[in-house]
């Protein structure tokens, strides 16, 4: 911002200041002694300075802010599992970019979906047992399930939630095992053989 840009928005807002104030500075500036406008001149350059001091700390709290939303993206959105926030009903109200990926739709098309719909129909009931269980519980409840996604390909999932703080919603972190299932498979036949 500019030296112009700025002295325009202080006149804005000291014209601002003045009609919020109901007054006309004119009229007091007549009835003041030199010695009391020299003390009312003191008091607002200390203002000035406090003003000052007080908007470093907002601009050094904004730039904490900044950072800190930044942290939070990256640990949240691109995580390497899928995180949900579901209700009580299994409504998807949040989820970050690597469960949607899982679910191959657009973040902004899942939300407000039940998640149920993305679960099998055989590991269904046992979702829907972990749902409910987790809004009964205090500690963290954890399940398999089979997950479909857009392209209809089943993956094994291991479901972890835990209730929130406020009791109305759950926390779900989502990890696809199929790999590691196949894997344990491969070595298990190897070690027969």
């Amino acid at each position: 911002m500019n030296k112009k840009d700025n002295n325009s928005e202080e006149t804005i807002l000291r014209q601002k200041a003045i009609r919020a104030l109901g007054m006309n500075p004119l009229k007091y500036e007549s009835q003041l002694s030199e010695t009391n406008l020299m003390k009312v001149i003191l008091e607002l350059e200390i203002h000035q300075v406090e003003l000052e001091m007080q908007n470093e700390e907002l601009l050094i709290a904004k730039s904490a802010t900044h950072e800190a939303s930044e942290k939070y993206t990256e640990l949240y959105d691109f995580a390497p599992s899928g995180y949900f926030t579901l209700s009580k009903e299994g409504e998807i109200i949040e989820l970050n970019l690597r469960g949607a990926n899982m679910l191959g739709k657009e973040r902004s098309h899942l939300q407000k979906s039940q998640f149920g719909f993305f679960i099998t129909d055989d590991t269904k009931p046992i979702f829907n047992k972990f749902l409910k269980t987790v809004f009964n519980s205090k500690t963290a409840i954890n399940c398999v399930v089979n997950m479909l996604s857009e392209e209809n390909i089943h993956k094994e999932v291991l479901l972890n939630g835990v209730i929130t703080k406020k009791g109305s919603q759950c926390l779900v972190i989502v990890v696809d095992i199929s790999e590691h299932l196949m894997i344990n498979a491969i070595q298990k036949k190897a070690d027969n053989l």
